[in-house]
């Protein structure tokens, strides 16, 4: 009786657990509404090179690129390319953004979506992401993806209505990113300030300031018991092999195009598209991503 009883009392407790997976893995994006990104790319760290593109054809595969309604890209709106004046290509930070965010717009169809660098004119892009948040509903909410310094979407928020932010939801992942606007990371040229993931919750996330929903997700760098998106280049070596490219879903040379720069952005022998995982967490509901989860998403897509 006593092991009845153990069996049965174990058997709850996993079934609880498999449905705590279960609403843990819910996808923020639920078939409406509009996504924005925010990258940056054109300073510091390169990974955007890679994310952005990435990102693009993940969205693409969900066809979802007429949601997509807006890519502030170049986001590190202090300036660009001291860290990176030049790379193996010729291409410095900013030209290898534009090239990652305008090609990738082309190659995998976002013909309607809104494509601003931000650092060529900062209050472009705060008025921009401002007009997205001011159109947001219960019917036709936002969802923003910051993969960059705060700067560009804390300001956006601040300028938005109140009464419109209780239907955007907020997605981060990166302590760099949420943190880099007040902590500059070279002090003899890289001096500024601005909005951090913490004064953007402080400020807006309560009933006074909105109800914004910040959403702060896993590193997607990898960590203890899941690779993230920032591991060795072999992981990636089905977008070169695949036959899904060949799919209808894709223009014929897309997925050649990713991979090309998806080499712009190796570090020591990996490769580095971490930011594409917070695109793979709307979809997904699951933080701690891998190569395999996009190979998932980009293998079956959405055919319109």
């Amino acid at each position: 009786m006593k092991n009845t009883k153990f069996i049965i009392t174990c058997g709850l407790i996993i079934s609880m657990l498999n449905m705590g997976n279960i609403f843990a893995q819910t996808p923020v994006w639920q078939g409406k509404g509009r996504i924005a990104i925010s990258s940056d790319g054109n300073e510091h760290d390169h990974d955007d090179w890679a994310a952005t593109p990435l990102s693009l054809a993940l969205l693409a595969a969900k066809g979802l690129q007429d949601n997509l309604v807006l890519y502030t890209y170049s986001d590190h709106i202090w300036g660009s390319n001291q860290d990176h004046p030049t790379s193996e290509s010729g291409l410095n930070s900013y030209q290898h953004m534009r090239e990652s965010a305008l090609k990738g717009g082309e190659w995998f169809g976002f013909n309607n979506t809104n494509f601003i660098c931000a650092v060529d004119n900062a209050e472009v892009a705060y008025t921009a992401m401002r007009n997205e948040i001011n159109k947001s509903s219960e019917d036709d909410p936002l969802i923003i993806i910051a993969a960059g310094p705060m700067q560009v979407v804390g300001e956006a928020i601040n300028r938005a209505d109140v009464s419109k932010r209780k239907y955007v939801k907020l997605i981060s992942h990166s302590g760099w990113n949420n943190n880099h606007s007040d902590k500059p990371q070279k002090d003899f040229w890289d001096i500024h300030s601005g909005w951090t993931f913490n004064e953007i919750k402080t400020a807006f996330s309560g009933e006074e300031g909105g109800s914004l929903e910040c959403i702060h997700i896993a590193d997607q760098n990898g960590g203890e018991g899941y690779d993230g998106l920032k591991t060795s280049k072999e992981k990636f070596d089905w977008i070169k092999t695949s036959e899904a490219k060949n799919s209808k879903a894709y223009k014929t040379g897309a997925w050649e195009w990713l991979y090309s720069r998806m080499e712009t952005c190796v570090k020591k022998g990996d490769f580095d598209p971490s930011d594409a995982g917070m695109v793979v967490y709307i979809l997904t509901g699951i933080e701690e991503t891998s190569p395999e989860l996009v190979k998932e998403i980009m293998e079956n897509p959405v055919l319109k």
